[in-house]
């Protein structure tokens, strides 16, 4: 097998319409911060992790209407489940949000919501478990659970799926098929 070079994902670039008000929205809701500007305005980094300058490009000039999409979704890791309540009592007081639910993948506990220019964004926490994918399975009422019902909850779900299995032994399996063990 040839060997792969290490890679992790580092940032996402996406178009917007209106600048200000999607600067607002990231800082305000997920803690960015803008560390870096275009001088003509056309661009704009921002961060919430001193390990990357920037995990988030915006480009002025989105062109298509809001309508049509340019990206599927882009995907948040959060600290844990309290961080993850704490940014869905954010998004309730976004006006300009729409579409919020949430779910598990098996994998994830996941809050999905479209941003104020429509993208989909998704905010995660990982699971203890591991299923094949894809796999999605709402949530009603996902943050009146404490951890333990929630993970309880998804744990007794799961057993149903032959491929559940903890998802270090996952991990660890694919660091041997790409070669890092």
């Amino acid at each position: 097998m040839q060997q792969q070079p290490p890679v992790s994902l580092s940032h996402t670039g996406f178009h917007v319409f209106d600048m200000e008000k999607m600067i607002g929205f990231y800082t305000r809701v997920f803690g960015f911060f803008v560390n870096d500007k275009a001088n003509d305005g056309r661009m704009v980094f921002l961060s919430a992790d001193p390990k990357d300058h920037h995990q988030l490009i915006m480009f002025n000039g989105r062109t298509a209407d809001k309508d049509h999409t340019h990206f599927s979704h882009v995907a948040f890791r959060v600290r844990d489940m309290d961080s993850l309540r704490a940014l869905a009592k954010r998004l309730a007081t976004e006006t300009e949000v729409r579409d919020v639910r949430t779910c598990t993948h098996g994998n994830a506990w996941s809050i999905y919501f479209k941003d104020p220019e429509g993208n989909e964004a998704e905010a995660f926490i990982d699971t203890p478990w591991h299923v094949a994918q894809p796999f999605y399975k709402p949530i009603d009422n996902m943050f009146d659970k404490t951890d333990e019902e929630l993970a309880a909850w998804t744990d007794n779900m799961l057993n149903e799926f032959p491929t559940k299995r903890p998802f270090d032994d996952w991990r660890k399996d694919m660091a041997r098929k790409l070669g890092m063990e």
